[in-house]
């Protein structure tokens, strides 16, 4: 199967996936916010979700994220930002491939905190996100789409201002997810 083709069919099984995605048109760091935690490094599993992650080095501060699940194995590239007292992870399909026509390269969030072997993920609610933007209360520009995954469509300082204000808003994060280190 061509890398093209691959890519299309990772793309349609997330979308027919149960779970529906938030994620951002814009980049949710800026050059003064991204650091680099050599903490991230390594290789993290789940196994209640038999999801896995491995996290190497990237370019510039980046980091390559080979994540595996029931699916196969997706590469993507990560920067880390800092957000107040939190650490968010932007994930996004891996740099440098060239997309078919109409395929647009989103921005993932996830909240991440590293303690010791222990890796906790969490993403915003969605659920909840969908009734604020369908209420008109959500506080940011955002789309939906046919699937009615969100789309944050703001620029990213408003995406950054309003990720401040939902990190103090517990209903609009998931439950946290935990990876422990795993030694290959």
């Amino acid at each position: 199967m061509t890398r093209r083709r691959r890519l299309l069919v990772v793309s349609l099984a997330a979308l027919a996936a149960s779970g529906c995605l938030v994620a951002s048109l814009h980049p949710i760091y800026d050059d003064n916010s991204i650091v680099f935690d050599e903490a991230l490094l390594g290789m993290w599993a789940n196994r209640e979700s038999e999801v896995s992650a491995v996290v190497t080095r990237g370019e510039w501060r980046s980091y390559h994220v080979a994540y595996t699940d029931r699916f196969g194995t997706t590469q993507f590239t990560a920067h880390l930002t800092t957000l107040g007292g939190a650490r968010l992870l932007n994930i996004r399909p891996q740099d440098g491939q060239e997309r078919p026509a109409f395929l647009v390269a989103t921005n993932g969030i996830l909240q991440v905190s590293v303690e010791g072997d222990r890796l906790r993920v969490r993403e915003p609610e969605y659920g909840a996100v969908l009734q604020r933007l369908n209420a008109g209360k959500l506080g940011v520009e955002a789309a939906t789409d046919l699937k009615q995954n969100i789309l944050l469509t703001a620029p990213s300082t408003k995406v950054r201002s309003w990720l401040a204000a939902a990190l103090a808003d517990e209903a609009l994060w998931a439950d946290w997810k935990i990876f422990v280190r795993s030694a290959q």
